[in-house]
């Protein structure tokens, strides 16, 4: 409550209050003085006291519109980002997410504050990774837009990848490498290790994505159906030191499917399935034994192998495309290759082996020029 007194000599009126400070809730003695009447210094009282409001109101407003972006920092954007990803992504694909981020990304923007951050920013940022190829270029301004996405949408920050230009490919266009089956026969002879035979050959004869090969076990192989089912993949790209590897779910819906082997393949199967009774302590995985083969030693054996059998070099993934290609080449059809990949639909197959593919109007001409004794 205030207190009123009037001073004997000057005759004016001052008034006392207690006042609490916005800062540490701590109080102090506030005194208004220099009123002629006790009605005056009772107005001024109110009047004080209603401007605090007033001033304690404003900066509320203040705090409640100014912009999160003023104040937040990259730093803790990506911690934030990090945290919402985890949650909804794959394991192996927040790895790769959070590696890339974190190695080509986050040096150059923590540290500073969002706010600080214009388009001209990034394109400097864009500077520093020109040596690396188109691909890979545009999956890092990729991410850090998914990132200003995520930051426009949960913290209302100006999202400034709308205004930056994206790097242009002035690359070739790389073309698809596979192996014809003459190749891939040169290459196999001169793998002598039975467990990375049997896989190069799987890789060949399904179109296996690796992870889905490493992953399966001999229950996965019926030898009566003749089929393999595909149903798990294996990520090595873990941060749990408690195991180097995870066994998870496909890449999509699709990708859970069954693969026809054909007989020959089989009977290959099961001499591969007796080699590795006698030679492996457990067996948990086909290819592999108490673990699945590592990739690393995986590519290790199939450069090797290539190297001895002058054959060109490809990637343990084009062994997939391969089978693809053969597929495609012998006339089966773009739908029947597309569901033994694993692919989500037909136009994935189409984007992806389009080139492959006969010639359209050749083969239309080719099909007139057939009958064309009936049509004359």
């Amino acid at each position: 409550m205030p207190s009123y007194e009037k001073n004997k000599s000057s005759g004016l009126w001052s008034v006392r209050f207690r006042e609490i400070s916005p800062v540490d809730g701590s109080t102090h003695q506030k005194r208004l003085s220099g009123f002629e009447t006790k009605k005056a210094a009772q107005y001024g009282y109110e009047d004080y006291i209603a401007e605090q409001k007033k001033s304690d109101a404003e900066k509320k407003q203040r705090q409640i519109t100014e912009p999160v972006s003023s104040k937040l920092t990259f730093d803790e954007l990506i911690t934030s980002y990090y945290r919402f990803e985890k949650a909804r992504i794959k394991e192996s694909s927040y790895y790769d997410l959070h590696h890339k981020i974190q190695g080509k990304i986050e040096p150059f923007f923590c540290g500073r504050r969002i706010s600080d951050i214009t388009p001209a920013t990034v394109l400097e940022w864009q500077n520093t990774i020109e040596e690396y190829s188109f691909a890979y270029r545009k999956k890092l301004v990729n991410m850090l837009a998914a990132i200003y996405n995520y930051g426009e949408k949960y913290y209302d920050i100006p999202n400034i990848m709308n205004k930056v230009d994206r790097p242009r490919n002035l690359e070739a266009k790389k073309e698809m490498l596979f192996w014809t089956p003459e190749e891939f026969s040169k290459f196999i002879s001169k793998v002598d290790r039975p467990e990375y035979a049997a896989l190069f050959r799987f890789l060949y004869v399904t179109g296996c994505r690796r992870g889905e090969a490493l992953a399966l076990s001999w229950d996965d192989i019926d030898f009566k159906k003749g089929s393999v089912k595909i149903s798990k993949n294996v990520t090595f790209k873990t941060e749990d030191k408690s195991s180097p590897y995870h066994i998870t779910t496909p890449k999509n819906v699709s990708s859970n499917r069954s693969i026809a082997l054909p007989p020959f393949f089989l009977d290959m199967m099961k001499e591969y399935r007796e080699w590795q009774k006698n030679n492996a302590t457990q067996i948990d995985f086909v290819f592999g034994g108490e673990s699945p083969l590592r990739p690393t030693s995986v590519a290790r054996v199939m450069d090797a192998a290539i190297a001895e059998s002058g054959v060109k070099r490809i990637r343990v993934h084009d062994l997939r495309h391969s089978c693809a290609s053969f597929l495609i080449h012998k006339g089966v059809s773009v739908v029947a290759v597309s569901k033994r990949m694993g692919h989500t639909n037909v136009e994935q197959t189409l984007n992806t082996y389009s080139h492959m593919l006969p010639d359209d109007q050749t083969m239309i001409l080719n099909y007139f020029t057939e009958v064309s004794s009936f049509l004359v």
